[in-house]
């Protein structure tokens, strides 16, 4: 009897949920979780705009002095409200700036066909909205708000609130002069009334996130909420900050944990301090870096003239973060043509592959593009980049490159040859770095995959074993991509992320998402934008970023 599968349940779902995953050899992880929060801590990719932060600390603090419910299902929907009347106002810019607020997705549409006035809501679907996606956890970072179950005495406080300091209740007033005598604050804010689109106009003419920089008094707060301390920050905070804070082992010594915790946070705030004004010498010497992601990357591994040892050691961070990102393109490029290859192969053979097999497919990687001699030294082939000997296709001199254009390369030709290149080049030029920042920076790994310094270390101990080419191919698949994929995979079940597995004594691969995976972002819009807003540089007539003589100064009064 034939089944008629329109009648079966439709309640029953697959137990294994097929997904790419975006980060297959855990090196992803290096960047997000380990070397952004010690090198840029307190700032998120998409903290954006550095208003949203006077914003944000003006709705708490509205929030606590209207005696709102303290509860945080009730704060998130104030929050969200708030978040969607903004970007209507930010949108309706009468400077007609382009600025883009949060949930400018949601928002444009109901702007482009409806009439106003226009009808409330709510910016993102998400708890809290903006501020939980992208600004909170910044302001608690760095002192201006304290999260909800924070201690308050013995009891965890509802809901998240400003702290008690000089710096919070700053940025929070300041937002409220700015705004106290628009239509929008003194009438609209609560009510559920659609809202017209003259009172928009009238809120953004001085909240919208473009008129921060005229305005003296919330700008030098938002500064400060950045860059100051409501603390006595000691000398001897540590210049490079704490990846964790732990209390005393035995959790009674209170003295010892608040001193370890100020560390911790004078730590962050010089770090913050440093980075930012890094970055500011960056665009003195390359304008280019504000746009530019390239410029930005380059320059940041071979940056200007160093101005004392704290911006020697900020910048060798830096140097080291674009090495991980270096190593992690040309590893990709290894990754990529071994899945490639590994798939054509098992289709070939109409089933998985036994160790030599997959040895064997691993090793003739070589022979890609460009093809190296497979018996060849690969010490050998590392001298021959060294003397600028070796010669490719399409004129490519790897040693006359620069190092991201090296990893540009990698990536457009996407094979296991050109990663074994980039690496090779990569270990001789990172042997020229040196001092306490690049070596902290260097030392940094995941949960899965070794720090730059130990692949190096790795590396150099690989070839004095007369390796051949298809030797060091080997060994870096078998190190750095089998030993790895399958314990990550393993750990993201149900969801089946799986490019390659152990099945039966017999190497199956999967044809889902075997290409590239891309690299973790590393701040450039975050650092261009909330430096921009603060008014550290700007474009100059001809649109070519430069420093203010506020970003000047900035820079001088961190590095001397």
């Amino acid at each position: 009897m034939a089944t008629d599968f329109a009648t079966l349940p439709r309640w029953i779902s697959a137990s294994l949920e097929i997904k790419e995953g975006r980060d297959p050899l855990g090196l992803q992880t290096t960047t997000q979780d380990r070397l952004m929060p010690l090198l840029l801590p307190g700032v998120l990719e998409l903290s954006l705009r550095a208003r949203y932060l006077s914003f944000h600390a003006f709705l708490l603090d509205e929030y606590r002095r209207r005696r709102l419910a303290a509860d945080s299902t009730s704060l998130s929907t104030f929050i969200k409200r708030r978040e969607w009347e903004f970007g209507l106002a930010v949108l309706a810019c009468p400077h007609e700036c382009g600025s883009v607020p949060v949930g400018a997705d949601r928002l444009r549409p109901l702007m482009r066909h409806s009439p106003p006035p226009y009808d409330r809501g709510e910016s993102v679907k998400s708890a809290f909205g903006g501020y939980g996606l992208y600004y909170r956890s910044p302001l608690a970072d760095i002192g201006i708000v304290a999260r909800a179950g924070t201690l308050l005495g013995d009891r965890p406080i509802p809901v998240d609130v400003l702290t008690e300091s000089e710096r919070a209740t700053r940025v929070a007033s300041t937002f409220r002069s700015a705004i106290e005598t628009t239509q929008y604050f003194a009438r609209w804010m609560l009510t559920n009334d659609p809202l017209p689109l003259d009172v928009l106009r009238d809120y953004a003419e001085v909240a919208c996130l473009c008129q921060l920089p005229h305005l003296p008094d919330e700008r030098a707060a938002v500064h400060d909420a950045l860059f100051g301390s409501d603390l006595a920050v000691p000398d001897t905070t540590p210049t490079y900050p704490l990846a964790v804070a732990e209390p005393a082992a035995d959790g009674n010594d209170a003295d010892a944990d608040a001193e370890l915790l100020l560390e911790a946070y004078g730590g962050a705030i010089r770090q913050r301090r440093r980075s930012f004004a890094h970055y500011l010498s960056l665009i003195d010497a390359e304008p280019a870096v504000v746009d530019n992601e390239s410029a930005y990357r380059e320059t940041l591994w071979s940056p200007p003239t160093i101005r004392d040892e704290g911006q020697g050691l900020v910048a060798g961070q830096w140097s080291a973060l674009i090495a991980k990102d270096v190593w992690q393109d040309a590893l990709c490029s290894v990754w990529s043509n071994f899945c490639r290859a590994g798939l054509a192969r098992t289709r070939d053979l109409s089933r998985g592959l036994t160790w030599a097999e997959t040895e064997e497919v691993a090793r003739r990687l070589v022979t890609g593009s460009p093809a190296l001699d497979p018996d060849g030294s690969t010490a050998d082939l590392a001298r021959d980049l060294a003397e600028n000997r070796l010669g490719l296709d399409g004129d490519v001199r790897p040693a006359s490159m620069t190092l991201e254009a090296l990893r540009r390369w990698t990536v457009s030709t996407d094979t296991a040859s050109s990663g074994l290149i980039v690496l090779l080049e990569l270990d001789r030029r990172a042997a020229a770095h040196e001092g306490h920042g690049w070596k902290l920076g260097t030392s940094v790994r995941s949960a899965w995959q070794p720090s730059v310094a130990s692949v190096r270390e790795a590396l150099q101990a690989h070839l004095t074993s007369s390796a051949t080419n298809t030797d060091t191919m080997w060994w870096l698949v078998e190190r750095f991509v089998l030993q790895v994929h399958e314990r990550i995979a393993y750990s993201k079940l149900p969801e089946f992320t799986f490019r390659f597995r152990w099945e039966e004594g017999l190497l199956r691969f999967f044809d889902h998402g075997i290409g590239r995976f891309p690299l973790a972002s590393i701040r450039m819009r975050a650092f261009a934008s909330l430096s921009n807003d603060l008014g550290l540089w700007d474009h100059d007539s001809e649109g070519t970023a430069a420093l203010s003589p506020l970003g000047r100064e900035f820079v001088a009064e961190v590095f001397g």
